[in-house]
């Protein structure tokens, strides 16, 4: 292997982790995110339960 072979091969490997870290940072955030709409949607949820059981209380 000369110097070209060595420079190829490292950024090759650059390339190739740089992807993959991007990658993984997209799929974090879609995991956040959908982690994030499923709180917000418990809570509405339990948002309602609780003026539901006051109305019916009340009622």
């Amino acid at each position: 292997m000369d110097g070209w072979d060595v420079a190829l091969l490292v950024a090759a490997g650059y390339i190739a982790v740089t992807a993959l870290v991007r990658l993984m940072i997209r799929r974090r955030d879609q995991l956040v995110e959908h982690f994030r709409r499923d709180v917000k949607k418990e809570k509405s949820r339990q948002r309602a339960e609780r003026q539901r059981a006051q109305r019916d209380r009340v009622a």
